[in-house]
């Protein structure tokens, strides 16, 4: 930067770099310093030009900003500043009121995962624990009765539900695959591991495009299931609390985050009759960090 600037003269600025190096490193000895003086010399001797082209000749796609399904005002707002071009919208687009739309989060389906979970619901304990612990409410469980699933796709996994208040359900423990960050945390504390094969549990984390066509379909037929009755949720029971439709959810937080799974939970429990004050810091960010919010 200082060698082609002209911030600086080049040998003012090249000077004033080593003196800082020799003040860094001078105590670690001669061969420290002269390391970072070879760097620095040879990234000068590397400088070229670059010729750059009139007009952009890539022929990269970029993906939608979000899905042709979502809404219209998703479709002609959101998508427009998330593409970075807010500024081509005119004020009388922007809702008078300040008041903007929930749960757009879902929107964004930002696909960023390496990795996805991946179920075995034949060694499923149906403990709950992985959508306890998800930071972006990206994996969920949902009971339902064998006729629900006329209509689900080849290859959709579900299993009779363990419990005498669920006799005649069915249970399927699904994740989002274009919400999920893929941090491994479900996989991590699923306790249903495989005797014969103890590197296998009941969540294994596979690369992604191995399952993302499959997961696409069966989150879609996932989310058409209707809720549990929350009447009939065991609250203090893990697997039957996990039942419950959580009003928070694929949040922008770090993958892993510590913070979320307690505000998805909170949300859970008392979301109907909830009223969020937020302070400035990480949970304002991915609480609702414009122009979408995962609060739904």
């Amino acid at each position: 930067f200082f060698a082609i600037s002209g911030v600086l003269t080049r040998e003012e600025a090249i000077e004033k770099i080593k003196n800082a190096v020799e003040k860094t490193y001078g105590r670690k000895g001669r061969k420290i310093v002269q390391r970072n003086f070879d760097a620095i010399n040879a990234s000068l001797a590397a400088l070229h030009e670059v010729t750059l082209p009139d007009a952009a000749d890539s022929d990269i796609e970029f993906q939608p900003p979000v899905p042709a399904e979502a809404p219209d005002f998703v479709r002609t707002i959101t998508a427009t500043l998330i593409a970075g071009k807010g500024d081509e919208l005119p004020v009388s687009a922007i809702p008078a009121d300040g008041s903007w739309p929930l749960g757009t989060a879902a929107w964004e389906k930002r696909s960023i995962a390496l990795e996805l979970p991946k179920w075995d619901a034949e060694l499923c304990i149906e403990c709950g624990k992985c959508p306890f612990v998800c930071p972006h409410s990206a994996i969920r469980s949902k009971v339902f009765t064998e006729d629900e699933l006329k209509d689900a796709p080849e290859g959709f996994l579900s299993r009779p539900m363990k419990g005498k208040e669920f006799a005649g359900l069915h249970v399927a423990y699904q994740v989002a695959p274009d919400d999920c960050t893929g941090c491994g945390i479900c996989a991590d504390v699923c306790p249903a591991r495989d005797k014969t094969n103890v590197g296998h549990k009941s969540l294994d984390m596979v690369p992604k495009d191995e399952i993302i066509e499959q997961n696409r379909r069966n989150w879609a037929f996932f989310e058409q299931l209707r809720e549990y009755d929350r009447e009939k949720i065991a609250w203090p029971k893990m697997k039957s609390a996990m039942l419950s439709q959580p009003l928070f959810e694929f949040s922008g937080a770090c993958l892993g985050c510590g913070e979320t799974p307690y505000i998805r939970l909170a949300t859970q429990m008392f979301g109907d009759r909830m009223l969020v004050a937020n302070a400035t810091g990480c949970s304002s960010i991915y609480g609702g960090n414009l122009p979408t919010t995962p609060y739904t």
